[in-house]
């Protein structure tokens, strides 16, 4: 009886784990969108914050800070991952940086409604003339 139980316990056991393995290869071939944003102004940031909206409402609004918790600085960029979880990637997205300044929550705009592709990368900035503002980095 003991080698029955034992038998059903390694079956169990075995299913399971082979059931998360399966869900941790789906997560880790899924494709990302990467947002990059670059601090081009002058002004320390603690965290910057991106709303994703879309038909009228936040679907996602990841925030991202240094893992050591110093100011973001002029010229440093931080990574935003945005997976099929958070939007929809076939509908047009408008995204809102919000920087953390001084213990401050200051918006810097919103984009006009663009389509993000899995896969691809998207660079943009938050800058300062005379206002902060968020905008997307050109390539020459």
């Amino acid at each position: 009886m003991k080698k029955l139980y034992l038998m059903i316990f390694i079956l169990i056991t075995g299913s399971v784990l082979m059931a998360c393995s399966e869900e941790t290869e789906t997560a880790e071939t899924e494709e990302a969108a990467i947002i990059q944003v670059t601090n081009s102004s002058a002004r320390q940031i603690t965290s910057i914050e991106l709303k994703l909206y879309q038909n009228d409402m936040v679907q996602a609004s990841p925030t991202a800070m240094n893992a050591d918790e110093s100011l973001i600085v002029m010229g440093e960029t931080l990574d935003f991952e945005i997976l099929t979880q958070d939007i929809n990637f076939d509908e047009p997205v408008i995204i809102e940086a919000i920087a953390m300044i001084d213990g401050v929550e200051e918006s810097a705009g919103k984009t006009a409604p663009m389509e993000l592709s899995k896969g691809e990368n998207y660079r943009f900035e938050l800058a300062r003339d005379p206002e902060m503002q968020f905008r997307e980095v050109q390539e020459n």
